[in-house]
Parts: C-alpha cells; sequence; structure tokens
C-alpha cells in the first residue's frame, strides 16, 4: 500500500505560509517587557491597572550625567547628546515636560498654595512672601524679566514649582553637566532599544576619547541589556543545538540525510508554531523564543523515532514502519501536548504563549512525521557506531525490568529526597533575584545617585475613589494625615498641581485676601510698575492638564484612582484604609509567584492524575499504571537534585515539571509497546531522543535569567531520570545474555 501524498502537499503549503507569516510580523511582534513573565492580578483591575501605570511612568524616565573635561566642553557634549537622542524620535528632554508644568502652574498661580505658604498666609504672614519676592527682583539673575513682573509679581509660579515638584526633575550636578528626559514609546521595543543604543554608542565614540564619561540612569538601560543577552543566547543555544544534531545524528546513521530530515523537521516546527502563536496573540515575548529553543530537543524526538525504524533488523516497508510507531508516538505527542496545555491556565502571557508554541510545533511534528517524512526519507538507514554503542549499553539496561524490591528501594529513595528537598532546598518567589543586573549600569547608577540624588522607584500610594473628585479629596486627606517625615516620601503628588475644587477654592481666596489685596499695590509701587491686573481669574478650560499629572490619575470599571510615586516604605494611617493602599510592584509580583508556585505544584499533581485517567481509559487495564510510575517518580526526585544543584525551586521551575511528565510518559510508552527483542531499536531512539532534549533544555542553564536557567536545569534534569527509570514500564521480566534480549 503507497503512502498517499496529498497530506504531505497540504503540510509543505502550511509551512510555507508559517514562514512568510513569521518573516513579515516577527519584526514588530517581539515583546522584552520583563513584566510579561510576572503574573498578572486579575482579582484586582484597578491595582492591575494602577501597577502597570506606575512602571510605565517610573521604566519611561532616563536620566545622563557627563563627567570629565572642561565646562565648556561637557555644555557642547550634553548638547550633542541631547540632539542625538531627540533625532531618534523616541527621547523628549526634560525641559518638554517642564514647559508643560510650568505653563499650568503659571496659570494657576492665583489658585494653588504650597503647603507653608498656605500655613503662612493662614497666619497673616504675606509680608514674608512679599519680602522673598522683592529679593529676587533685586537679584541681577532677573535682569530681563520684566514680562514677568507683569504677570506674576509675587514669584508665585516659582514658589509652587520649588515646593510642588521638587522630585520631578533632578537638579545641578556639580562639575558636572546632566540631561533628564522621557522615553516617548514603551521602553521595552526593541526598536527603540537599538535607536537609543545606538545613539550613545555613536555619542561615546566621538566624546570619550576627548575624556569625558557619561553616566547612565533608566529602566531602558536595563531593558536593552536584558533584551541583548537574551538575542545572545537564543543563538548560542540554538546553535550549539543544531550542531549537537548534526553530530549525533551522523553518529548514528552515518549518514547526512538524518540531521538533514531533523533540521528540516526542526524549521517546520518552530516556524509552525511561532505562526500560530502570532495568530493567536498579538505578539511574542523573547523569552518564549528562548523556550523555543528548547522545543528543537522534542520535536526532533519524532524524527528520532521514525528513523530508527529503518535501521538494523527493523521493518523495511513504510507501512510497517509507521504501523510500528503510530500508537506510541501519538500517545506520548497527546500526553506532551496535555503537558503544555497545562501551561493556559496560568495568567501568564509568556507561558501562555509558550503553550501555543509547544502544543502547535509538536502537532505539527507529529504530522509530519507520518506523513512527510516517509516520502523524504529515502528508505533504510545505515546503523552507525552511535546506534550500535547505544544498542549495546541500552539494551544492557534498558531492556531490563527491575525486580519488585528495586521498585521499592527505588520509591523509598525518592519519598526520602523529596522530604529532605523541602526541608532544606532553597525556594526563590522574590522577582528581584530572578535576573542578574548589569554590573557596568549598576555602577553608573550608584554613581548618579552619589551626584544628583536620582533614583528610580516603583514604589508607590494608590488612593480609590467612585468619582475623579472623590480620588483627588482622598488624596489630599492622606497627604494631611501623613506625618512630615513621610510626605517628603512622596516623589510626587498630582493633587498638589490638580488640587480638588474646595481647595482651590479656599486657596484662591486666601491668596486673594491675605496677599493679592493689601500687598499688590505697595509691591507694584516698590516696583515702579503697573500690575494692578496681574492675579484676574482666567478660564480653567484654556490649558491642558500636564501628561505628568495625567499619568498618574486612571479609571477602570467605574472606580477611580490616583498613584504616588514613593522613595521607601510608607506606613498609612488606618483611618480610610479602604481608600488607599501601599504598593510595591516588587513584593506585589513575589506574593503572586509564590502563589502561582503553589498552584502550579498542585497542577502536576493534579496533571499526573489526569494522566493516569488517560491511560486507563486507553488500556483498560490497572497495569497500565505502570507507565506513569517513571515520570512520576522523575517529578518527585527532580526538584531536589535541581535544589542540590544551587538552583532554588521556583514557580518557572513547577512549570519544567509538566514537560517532565510530558515527555518522561513518552518514554515509558515506548518501553511498553515495544518490550524485548521488539523494542532494541525503539530504545535507540528513546535514548537519542532523550539525549537531545537533555542537551537543548541544559542549554538553558547558560542563561542569565533565572526563570529561564531554572526551566531548563528541571526539564533536562528530569528527561535523564524520567529515561533511567522508564524499564519500571514494563510488566514483563526481559534479560540480556549474551547481547540478545529473551523475555521471561
Amino acid at each position: 500500500m503507497s503512502l498517499a501524498r496529498w497530506p504531505a502537499v497540504l503540510i509543505g503549503l502550511g509551512f510555507a505560509a508559517a514562514l512568510i507569516l513569521s518573516a513579515l510580523r516577527i519584526p514588530d511582534a517581539i515583546d522584552t517587557d520583563i513584566m510579561s513573565l510576572l503574573p498578572g492580578d486579575a482579582h484586582d483591575p484597578v491595582l492591575a491597572a494602577a501597577v502597570v501605570r506606575a512602571s510605565e511612568v517610573a521604566s519611561n524616565r532616563v536620566v545622563f550625567v557627563i563627567e570629565g573635561a572642561t565646562p565648556g566642553e561637557r555644555r557642547i557634549a550634553i548638547d550633542a547628546l541631547s540632539a542625538s537622542l531627540t533625532d531618534t524620535g523616541h527621547f523628549n528632554a526634560a525641559d518638554v515636560d517642564g514647559e508643560a508644568l510650568w505653563k499650568w502652574l503659571f496659570f494657576h498661580r492665583a489658585r494653588l498654595l504650597c503647603p507653608d505658604d498656605r500655613a503662612l498666609l493662614e497666619a497673616s504672614g504675606g509680608s514674608a512672601i512679599v519680602d522673598h519676592a522683592l529679593r529676587q527682583w533685586y537679584a541681577p539673575s532677573m535682569v530681563g524679566m520684566g514680562g514677568l513682573l507683569k504677570s506674576d509679581p509675587f514669584l508665585l509660579t516659582n514658589r509652587l514649582i520649588d515646593c510642588l515638584a521638587p522630585g520631578v526633575f533632578v537638579g545641578d550636578v556639580p562639575a558636572a553637566e546632566m540631561l533628564s528626559g522621557s522615553i516617548s514609546a514603551s521602553v521595552f521595543r526593541l526598536d527603540v532599544q537599538d535607536d537609543i543604543a545606538a545613539a550613545v554608542a555613536s555619542w561615546r565614540m566621538e566624546w570619550e576619547p576627548k575624556g569625558l564619561v557619561l553616566l547612565r540612569g533608566g529602566a531602558i538601560f536595563h531593558a536593552t541589556h536584558g533584551a541583548m543577552q537574551a538575542r545572545s543566547e537564543v543563538s548560542l543555544i540554538g546553535g550549539i543545538t543544531l550542531a549537537a544534531i548534526f553530530l549525533l545524528y551522523w553518529l548514528t546513521f552515518r549518514t547526512l540525510r538524518a540531521p538533514v530530515l531533523a533540521i528540516i523537521m526542526v524549521a517546520y516546527a518552530l516556524a509552525t508554531g511561532l505562526a500560530v502563536t502570532l495568530l493567536v496573540f498579538s505578539n511574542v515575548h523573547v523569552m518564549a523564543l528562548v523556550f523555543g529553543a528548547a522545543l528543537i530537543g522534542m520535536v526532533v524526538d519524532y524524527t528520532t523515532y521514525y528513523l530508527v525504524t529503518g535501521i538494523g533488523d527493523a521493518p523495511t516497508s513504510q507501512v510497517q514502519r509507521r504501523a510500528h510507531l503510530f500508537k506510541p508516538l501519538t500517545l506520548g505527542m497527546l500526553t506532551s501536548v496535555g503537558a503544555f496545555a497545562a501551561l493556559l491556565v496560568f495568567p501568564v502571557p509568556a507561558f501562555r504563549q509558550m503553550a501555543v508554541f509547544g502544543m502547535s510545533g509538536l502537532v505539527a511534528a507529529w504530522l509530519a512525521t507520518f506523513w512527510v517524512i516517509p516520502l523524504i526519507e529515502g528508505g533504510r538507514m545505515a546503523t552507525g557506531p552511535g546506534a550500535a554503542w547505544i544498542s549495546r549499553r541500552a539494551g544492557y539496561y534498558l531492556a531490563r525490568t527491575p525486580a519488585p524490591l528495586w521498585r521499592g528501594l527505588v520509591i523509598f529513595l525518592a519519598l526520602l529526597m523529596l522530604a529532605v528537598g523541602w526541608r532544606s532546598g532553597g525556594i526563590l518567589d522574590d522577582v528581584r533575584g530572578m535576573q542578574a543586573p548589569s554590573q557596568t549600569l549598576g555602577m553608573e547608577e550608584a554613581r548618579l545617585r552619589e551626584l544628583s540624588g536620582f533614583e528610580a522607584s516603583s514604589a508607590f500610594i494608590l488612593v480609590r475613589g467612585d468619582s475623579a473628585a472623590d480620588a483627588i479629596r482622598g488624596e489630599e486627606m492622606l497627604l494631611a494625615l501623613l506625618p512630615p517625615e513621610d510626605t517628603q516620601a512622596i516623589i510626587f503628588a498630582a493633587s498638589r498641581l490638580d488640587p480638588s475644587a474646595g481647595t482651590k477654592a479656599r486657596d484662591a481666596e486666601l491668596l486673594e485676601t491675605r496677599l493679592i489685596a493689601p500687598f499688590l499695590p505697595k509691591l507694584m509701587a516698590e516696583l515702579s510698575s503697573n500690575g494692578s491686573n496681574a492675579y484676574e481669574a482666567g478660564d480653567v478650560g484654556q490649558i491642558n492638564l500636564p501628561a505628568l499629572v495625567a499619568s498618574l490619575r486612571g479609571e477602570v470599571s467605574g472606580v477611580h484612582w490616583s498613584l504616588m510615586p514613593v522613595t521607601r516604605t510608607v506606613t498609612l494611617p488606618s483611618i480610610g484604609a479602604g481608600a488607599w493602599q501601599f504598593v510595591d510592584p516588587a513584593d506585589l509580583y513575589s506574593a503572586l509567584f509564590g502563589e502561582y508556585r503553589r498552584l502550579a505544584t498542585f497542577g502536576v499533581a493534579a496533571a499526573c492524575f489526569m494522566t493516569g485517567l488517560m491511560l486507563l481509559g486507553i488500556y483498560r487495564e490497572f497495569s497500565a499504571l505502570r507507565v506513569l510510575l517513571p515520570a512520576l517518580l522523575a517529578v518527585v526526585i527532580t526538584p531536589t537534585i535541581v535544589m542540590m544543584l544551587g538552583l532554588p525551586f521556583s514557580f518557572f521551575s513547577a512549570m519544567g515539571l509538566f514537560l517532565v511528565l510530558g515527555a518522561g510518559v513518552d518514554y515509558a510508552i515506548f518501553q511498553r509497546e515495544h518490550p524485548g527483542e521488539i523494542g532494541k531499536w525503539t530504545r535507540v531512539g528513546i535514548v537519542l531522543a532523550a539525549l537531545m532534549t537533555c542537551i537543548s533544555l541544559g542549554l538553558l542553564s547558560l542563561s542569565s535569567v533565572l526563570p529561564v536557567r531554572s526551566f531548563g536545569v528541571t526539564v533536562a534534569v528530569g528527561i535523564f531520570v524520567s529515561l533511567a527509570l522508564s524499564p519500571f514500564a514494563r510488566g514483563r521480566r526481559a534479560d540480556i545474555s549474551s547481547g540478545d534480549e529473551i523475555e521471561s
């Protein structure tokens, strides 16, 4: 019976379509935002929205300081850097935000008061404000400011800038030049990172040889560092894995056809998985691509299993070979797809992308194994030295069915390791320990803090209200209740610049009755100017709220909120506790990671249970549960081994156990379906497949990102343990004598 060719044609057309779609979409669809690796808080949408907004506000801020050379050279160099960054189209210098803030405060100069000035006017101390203004007007720096004399003779706008937004813009740095601003687009976009990095690199090439030193501060530089490492890791892991495929396949099959077929299968499965992921999601996280490199080892298993059916004394015809392979490979595919599908349960976008990537890639590989590889394989393969060596070694160990005593001893040791591991092993939920920061950036930011006090912070106080006015009033109430030392920890409060209507009315009345009416005529006479109309009220609608202020407010499902960035932990008063809360995103996500780690651990147990039910439904006998035993023991033993290697158990380790379960069941199914002599070459395929998976996933240990490293090492160790225990899946004894298998 010949093999139908039309499925292969359809698969080929699908491969071409996947390549075209991936090539068109991938340049603009890579997400490098580390926040995408974090579990979303679906229980509190207001909190989730505030965390995202706070991250955007904090992450988009950048600061540069130039040291060295002469003051004149530094000024020229800082102007050159500003121009280069502005030309990228992604950078806004601080004076852009400062201009908007100045316009807003100038327009509201007769409606807003600093807390100290409010207390001063309430105590009838307006003369102090007048005296301070006069001292400034007589200073040499005020020459040429006649326009301001007519519009703001008390210099109230200057007072508002100094007291209401002191931490928004970093001030002058002694013996250095500073440039601060914000990135107008997401700092986690690769094109934005590349453009800013290119501008900085170009500046360095021109100015560093002249003795100038550049210091950088901001999330974009850490994101760029992480993206560059991820790109390097993808290339390294993928390259070494492909080289390993060529070497191992050449040694096993002694022909270039085998590695070429494996590479074709890998390209087809990865392109299909990527295309399906891009169809389901608007983008794909760069870490999902890193994990996609791990899929190479699993996809290539399918080619391996088919090719080993054509070596030695295995069946000769395509129909026989496919029939020999169809049941175990299909069952293995279903269990592996089920393991990937478990990642869909968790609200982590990057993991859901990995689930879709892996599921579609494995299904694609399964289809190609039965309907494409037989048509292009070209017949039987030679038995290379690698296959012969694996057959002897695997035949000696993997063909043996352990005695009940050994099974009991392994189970006891597994339970003992589980107890020891959970009592003495480390657990990591803290997101701050999941990625090694750049040492260079760390030193630059430490110097920045020393020079200017710049320090990015993502912590904030969240205030809620039933309306926008309620949220503003709640913020004002909280500011009034906080002690002075905690108030100073607040970097910025939107209600200070845009207070409630009641506060604006009271401040306007204080300014009019305690300052403007009694002192303005005298001040104008002292300055020999006519400014009697300087503080007439205007239409508030004529000026827009500065973006800096608007970015700290929002609304979700009818709940209005406002956030106040802070430099440290602030203990909030219990009065009105339901209206406000202190939020440190790092602590929040760490707590969520702990919760999801526990849920994932229970999820692995549930997956084991469901896999057992699936095996019972397929085989319809309780002895089929032996197929689950090797993978189950591997799931129990692996975390302890990984912790002994120095890696703590985390949410990502638990995710890796899902794949250990899926792949481990694959090996056990082949051991059950092909025992004794008929499984001689099947065991060669199992060993080769496990070896490729261990290589591709074990290489993730080279990653600088702990979640990636932890995932890879967990799966690699688990796969090895699953392979070693796979003989437990058989129910019959098989002994080796003189190199031959004899079932008993």
